[in-house]
């Protein structure tokens, strides 16, 4: 098992031999192998039809995975269905269409984060006891949205959606971020905020994160490393300083079977 170069210790996550083949026989993961250390900022680099969003439907178990074997921790997190909600609980998510409840307040969106900690009959009910509407409160002061807590999440822009999508996930105290496409449709100036807010919030509190996106510029700017996806394969890993031409050429235009013909 290899530990990403300057990691001594256990890996976060580590997902060994993931393959998913749905219906129909469309392949979206082969084999892909990965060790993501505690803490740090991972970008998953790759074209739409890559893999890369169920990769991270595998991890938080959206998904069943056809092959392969996923670890959180050192203890192994496919192949069980008893305990899905505490495993769930320890991957919060954040999506590209923010996913708010938009009649709700930001505050109330925020506190959806910790549902996973109420009885069914509490969160039916949106009811929250007074230590997690602190939690909240918090959680949107590290993105600086405390002052529109009691908004309605209508009346926000894109990017302060994201921002409040963002809290809604460290609400959850969760252990990983899953990121998946969480700038796609902001501008580039928003786009950085949002990027700096997660990264930041995730290294002060020691929080593991794996971050889809599509855009190069970003993933030079934020990673701490990078992992490209091409038709489902990992083709590439290391340093976002080792993006050169080739390698992004491999991510983003490789055809199936190119690298086999190159070999061969």
């Amino acid at each position: 098992m290899m530990v990403p170069a300057g990691h001594a210790v256990e890996p976060s996550l580590s997902i060994r031999g993931l393959s998913k083949t749905y219906a129909g026989g469309v392949q979206a993961l082969n084999n892909v192998n990965i060790n993501v250390a505690p803490g740090e900022f991972l970008v998953i680099l790759g074209p739409s039809g890559a893999g890369k969003s169920t990769l991270l439907r595998c991890v938080n178990r959206l998904v069943e995975p056809s092959a392969g074997e996923i670890f959180h921790n050192g203890a192994k997190i496919t192949g069980r269905r008893r305990g899905l909600r505490a495993i769930r609980r320890q991957f919060g998510m954040v999506f590209q269409q923010f996913n708010l409840v938009k009649r709700l307040s930001v505050l109330t969106n925020v506190l959806t984060g910790r549902l996973a900690y109420r009885s069914i009959w509490r969160s039916l009910v949106y009811s929250f006891p007074e230590a997690d509407k602190c939690i909240a409160i918090e959680c949107l002061a590290r993105v600086n949205m405390d002052h529109k807590a009691f908004q309605r999440a209508d009346t926000l822009s894109g990017g302060e959606q994201q921002r409040v999508a963002i809290a809604r996930a460290l609400a959850q105290q969760p252990k990983v971020i899953l990121a998946d496409e969480p700038v796609a449709s902001l501008d580039p100036k928003i786009a950085r905020q949002v990027l700096s807010y997660l990264r930041e919030a995730a290294q002060e509190l020691g929080i593991t994160v794996l971050c889809n996106l599509h855009q190069v510029e970003y993933a030079r700017e934020f990673a701490e490393r990078v992992v490209g996806m091409s038709h489902g394969s990992v083709v590439f890993e290391g340093s976002s300083l080792e993006l050169t031409d080739d390698i992004l050429h491999r991510i983003y235009y490789r055809e199936p079977g190119e690298e086999e013909k190159e070999e061969a």
